[in-house]
């Protein structure tokens, strides 16, 4: 009788196991591109993007499933293309959507989100990661189901009864502060937290507010900036909400996941994703704009700002070693239209990060990070005027810089 019910207990064990993997890797099949190209078309995402914003979701939906026939998979994409799915009712699509972030990009704060918006999924996504060989960490079980070693691991982990804790909720609770709970009004974030990301936690994709984001990043750079940037973002009165206050900014404002998914706001680190949410609340309609606006709302300080066009190469030199000497944010700005060649993206805001005087050499940060277009500048092999870096960051001579931009501000703190 008892090793009848521990054959039974093994059939059990063994079609729980088959039906999960068949389960994730007939998920990924339904929706993997039929023709993955190559990168995403990043004019076509901001036009799919523009249109969930206007809240023409059925052809916003349209939109990102066509990126998503042409396009390498990425969980970026499909993270709006799931709320996109989801506004038009196009729930079930939007469930496979998730499900194959969940299953294909497990750590990733996307599989975070999709795990939040669609909870049934969550437990089923993975095997428990404290329960598999450190080589197998981060595989989804569709990836694990290819090689026998990868089936061992998950039949034992199944034998352990540990699937309830999977990478997802796992990931959640490494990464997402609100799966470790804090007392109301607690800080969410240390300086040590901002710091570990700093600017490359910001990501701006779709929302036409380089004017907070390059300050933000400019902020996020900084020991004292890291530091206010913690005391900005407090635990709230229900689970999953935080409270955002801006410095000497008497205003509150209360961050749910509801409100994260309307907003669509989606930065690389979580606190700045928070940031950002309240930005939209305290700037609707995105009515800011203005350069010294975005280092005001993050410092709490007036900014002082200053036209390169009518300043001499001193002047500029002096404004901006000032502040980068002194461990001061300051950001800058181009013209909306330029002659010459594209070194630049016009009309944008960008975070200034370095100053070398020796070469007259200024080294700029765009918000947009890896996402960044690239230039480079003919005749000029050995970079004495221009050099494209990564992360969006590039370094341009003093002379071209006041031919590009048209403000530079900075904020004491």
């Amino acid at each position: 009788m008892i090793e009848k019910q521990h054959h039974l207990g093994l059939q059990l064990k063994k079609a729980c196991l088959t039906s999960i993997a068949i389960a994730m890797i007939a998920a990924s099949l339904l929706i993997l591109p039929m023709s993955a190209a190559g990168p995403t078309d990043e004019t076509a995402l901001r036009a799919a993007w523009g249109l969930y914003t206007q809240q023409k979701y059925v052809p916003a939906a349209e939109a990102f499933e066509k990126l998503i026939s042409v396009s390498t998979p990425n969980a970026r994409l499909y993270h709006y293309a799931i709320l996109a799915n989801r506004a038009a009712n196009r729930t079930v699509r939007a469930k496979q959507l998730g499900q194959y972030v969940i299953t294909n990009f497990s750590t990733s704060q996307e599989a975070q989100f999709a795990a939040k918006i669609f909870p049934d999924m969550a437990p089923k996504s993975a095997v428990a990661v404290e329960a598999l060989p450190e080589a197998l960490k981060g595989k989804s079980v569709a990836e694990l189901m290819k090689t026998e070693e990868g089936r061992k691991a998950v039949a034992e982990a199944l034998a352990k009864k540990d699937t309830v804790s999977t990478i997802a909720s796992t990931s959640t609770a490494t990464n997402n502060p609100s799966a470790k709970r804090g007392r109301l009004g607690e800080r969410v974030f240390t300086s040590a937290d901002i710091a570990k990301d700093g600017a490359n936690g910001i990501d701006q994709m779709y929302y036409p507010n380089c004017w907070f984001e390059s300050s933000m990043s400019a902020v996020a750079m900084l020991p004292r900036g890291q530091r206010m940037m913690s005391e900005m973002i407090r635990y709230g009165e229900k689970d999953g909400s935080y409270v955002v206050r801006f410095p000497n900014d008497g205003q509150e404002y209360v961050i749910t996941q509801e409100k994260l998914e309307k907003t669509g706001v989606h930065d690389k680190a979580f606190w700045a994703t928070l940031i950002e949410a309240a930005q939209t609340m305290k700037f609707p309609d995105d009515d800011g704009g203005q350069l010294f606006e975005g280092l005001a709302s993050m410092t709490g300080r007036p900014a002082e700002h200053i036209t390169p066009g009518s300043a001499s190469d001193q002047e500029i030199s002096q404004f901006i070693d000032g502040a980068i000497k002194s461990q001061n944010p300051i950001v800058c700005a181009t013209h909306h239209s330029f002659s010459g060649p594209k070194l630049v993206v016009g009309g944008h805001a960008y975070t200034i990060v370095g100053f070398d005087p020796a070469s007259s050499m200024i080294k700029i940060r765009n918000p947009h990070g890896a996402n960044s277009q690239r230039f480079s500048l003919a005749n000029d092999p050995t970079h004495q005027k221009f050099e494209q870096l990564d992360d969006g960051v590039f370094k341009i001579h003093i002379t071209l810089f006041k031919h590009y931009f048209d403000e530079i501000a900075r904020a004491f703190i």
